[in-house]
């Protein structure tokens, strides 16, 4: 059995024998159970971080618990990022707090997976100023233009693709998957569905196989975690 990989989930997806896949903290009420979860499930990469929705939830010592937790544990960093896509959103608390995350991810040498809605803009901005972290980023559930996806990917950016690619109502991404180049692409279920049905609806609408997708596929995920995979 071949084995696939998610590039984004979640501690409530069900357990599948041929995936590997990377499993997202996204506040301190999770990081510890996502460790547990990874500690008993081999084929599970780690992630912890401070999603922008909870960051203004956070207690006071969250990044120092943050740090303590990733020197003591294989793990990287994420989800975290920006989401302005709520009126009441502090967008420099959401900024500040994945500047820091960022800072983590290049110190500790460790991928990040990040977040981001109706803020390309202001990613891009921050990721020339702080550098994209050189041991792998990507961005999951991606939801911008094509020229963002070309913009992402010369800074060494992967792009991950989740099951929205396969709603009618999000016919538009379909512009933006063509736009990544193949050594760039992630696919992934963020806790919903099942990947194989994200793998043949991507490969349709590239005009390839599913199998030579998944493959792909693979090939990405193992690089761009490959400091979790060691």
């Amino acid at each position: 059995m071949s084995l696939r990989f998610d590039a984004h989930s979640h501690l409530d997806q069900p357990r599948s024998p041929d995936l590997v896949r990377v499993v997202c903290g996204t506040s301190e009420g999770d990081w510890e159970a996502v460790l547990a979860h990874a500690a008993s499930e081999r084929q599970a990469l780690p992630m912890l971080g401070l999603h922008p929705w909870f960051v203004t939830e956070a207690a006071p010592g969250w990044l120092g618990r943050l740090e303590t937790l990733l020197q003591d544990h294989r793990a990287g960093l994420g989800e975290c990022g920006l989401d302005f896509s709520r009126k009441s959103t502090d967008r420099g608390a959401q900024t500040m707090a994945f500047r820091h995350q960022l800072r983590l991810a290049h110190r500790l040498h460790r991928p990040v997976a990040m977040h981001v809605v109706r803020a390309w803009g202001p990613l891009l901005d921050l990721l020339r100023e702080e550098g994209v972290p050189p041991a792998g980023a990507l961005v999951h559930a991606f939801s911008g233009s094509p020229e963002v996806a070309r913009s992402l990917q010369t800074l060494g950016v992967f792009l991950s693709f989740s099951g929205d690619l396969l709603k009618p109502e999000r016919a538009a991404l379909g512009a933006a998957l063509r736009a990544v180049h193949p050594d760039h692409l992630l696919l992934e279920t963020d806790g919903r569905g099942e990947l194989a049905a994200v793998i043949a609806g991507a490969a349709a609408l590239l005009g390839g196989t599913a199998e030579d997708l998944a493959a792909q596929t693979w090939e990405n995920g193992q690089r761009c975690f490959k400091e979790l995979l060691a």
